[in-house]
This record gives C-alpha cells, structure tokens and sequence, in this order.
C-alpha cells in the first residue's frame, strides 16, 4: 500500500491497527454472525453462487490436472465433509513440484452474468480442511502453498487465467503456518504486493476451518502513481465451532474502538486494473506451491474443500 501520509501519522495508524487487533475493537459490520448451516446461509444473503461439493458429476467439469499431466488430484470424496454429500479433495503426493494437485475454477455465473468492477462489493466464503502432514511439511524451496485465488472473470470467447494484475491471493507465506494475502501478479508498480495480517488465527490439522474474503472496489488503480486508496480488501478465518476473527483488514473506513470512530486510522487500498472490460469473476482452489522441489519425497498430504459461497453481503459464520 501507498501513502504519502508524514511519519508520525503513520506511527500512530500502526499502533492504533495493532491495539484493534489485539482488543477486538471494530465497527459495524466486522463480525459475521453465527450459526447457520451451509443452505441456510445461502439463503440468508440471497448468494450469487453456491457450490456444495457433493457429487462428482456436478464438480468434476472445473477440476483441472496438474500442468502438463491427464490425471486430476481433485476428486470428490464421501468420508470428509463439512456438510451434504461430500467434499473436493486436494492430494499433495511426494515428488511434486510447484502445481501439486492441479486445481478447481469456477467462473462466479456460468453464463458470465455477474462479475465485479469498480464501485461494487462481493464476498467469497469457503470452508478448509488441511491434513496434519500438509501442515507439518516445509516443503523444500516451496514459497508456501496458496488456498485460493479470487481473479478476473471469463469473458465470451476467452478464458481468464489466475496469474492476472487484479488478482486477489490468499497463501500461507513461506509457511509461516497462518493464512495472509498479496495482490496482483507481479503487476502492481511492478511487484506482488503483501497484504498485512495479524497472525492471529493458525491453521489447525483435521478441522474445517472457515475463510471469508470481502472485496469493495473504488477506483481501478492504472499504475500510473495516482493512488486513490478508496478500496476494501477484508479477510476473516475462523476455527471450527468458534467465532470469525478478522486478520487482513484494508478499508477506507477509520477504525471504531469502542464505539468511537477514530479519524485518520483508515487505510483504503488500491486495486490495480489497466483492463478495460477485466473484472472480478472467477475463483480458483488450489494448493499450488511457487518452486516447490519436485524431488522431495515427503509424506503425502491432503486438504479439502466445501461450502463455496459467492455473495454481494457479508455471509454467516457456519454452525
């Protein structure tokens, strides 16, 4: 992020993000609420999209093999679940470079109807399963396994790929063992850029763990220097059975602590888009593992997926 804010402005914004997040303090609207299941949270927030995961026949047209391989590492399995039927199933088998398992994609429509540009807000819910093996591993020269990727939509007659400038990420960054976030692909002002998380909820093995990411868009940053940071970039983990926490919090609005607005501690992002018709519209759910060294022979490792929710509100937490 970029500011041209004085030194002492900045000093007391990051104490200020720093109590907030250590006291819990916030606004309206930072906390889902609790308790529902998978249909009924659908419902609650008319979502866009809903993917449950529970037949291969519904799920198997957006899995996608490794690179360069014919056999899919994601299929659908009926022993783990978080709900319904089944759940997507990612293995991560020893000998593996960077693209382990391949990877699910998912336009937010299928016929293209809804996609996201400036001045609009969508929310991406899912629940995660990691294996005790996964998350012991540091896979040799591996710059951490990413979770999954909120890009830009297809357009008629041409497929968006992941690696796009807009591109939001959510990773675990050189496992360091919590999830974080960066943007873009390299693109923005020439670099991927880190998104600050608090740390504060670590991934856990053999629970379904929930993510929320929340995407307000104000003006497409051109890479052109003129930084408007008129854009909110949310995310909220939350254990299985206990309460979301907020651990990336980019957002235009000043912080509220205990009720009281604080002027100046807001910290608005900027969204790179020099596309004229890119917007988001499409995620990815993957594993994949930048430089991963395909001669370790680790343990094999799993994660799954369930629970896939697109919306233009924020989404309960799950029951």
């Amino acid at each position: 992020m970029h500011s041209r804010a004085i030194p002492y402005r900045l000093f007391y914004v990051a104490v200020l993000t720093n109590l907030w997040f250590t006291l819990g303090c916030s606004g309206a609207q930072l906390h889902p609420p609790r308790g529902m299941g998978f249909e009924a949270r659908c419902a609650a927030v008319a979502a866009v999209r809903c993917f449950g995961f529970d037949s291969s026949a519904q799920t198997e047209p957006y899995v996608y093999p490794p690179w360069g391989q014919t056999t899919k590492r994601g299929i659908i399995v009926n022993d783990v679940k978080a709900s319904g039927a089944g759940s997507l199933r990612f293995e991560i088998p020893p000998r593996s470079g960077s693209d382990t398992s391949g990877s699910f994609w998912l336009n937010f429509s299928d016929d293209l109807s809804v996609q996201f540009g400036e001045h609009e807000e969508f929310y991406v819910q899912w629940r995660q399963r990691f294996s005790k093996e996964f998350l012991e591993t540091n896979y040799l020269g591996g710059g951490g396994w990413k979770q999954a990727i909120i890009g830009e939509g297809d357009r008629p007659g041409a497929t968006a790929y992941s690696c796009t400038e807009l591109e939001l990420v959510v990773n675990n960054p050189y496992h360091l063992g919590y999830p974080a976030m960066y943007h873009s692909c390299g693109s923005k002002d020439g670099g991927f850029e880190g998104l600050f998380a608090s740390g504060s909820v670590a991934y856990e093995p053999d629970e379904w763990m929930t993510f929320q990411m929340q995407v307000k868009i104000g003006t497409w940053y051109k890479n052109d220097g003129r930084y408007h940071q008129d854009s909110t970039v949310r995310l909220w983990v939350a254990r299985q059975g206990r309460p979301s926490k907020l651990v990336v919090n980019l957002s235009p609005e000043p912080m509220t602590f205990f009720g009281i607005k604080i002027p100046g501690t807001g910290s608005g992002y900027d969204l790179v888009n020099t596309e004229r018709d890119a917007k988001y519209g499409k995620i990815w759910l993957l594993p994949y593992n930048t430089h991963k060294d395909a001669s370790e022979d680790h343990p094999p490792a799993y994660t799954w997926y369930d629970e896939l929710i697109i919306a233009r509100s924020l989404i309960p937490d799950p029951s």
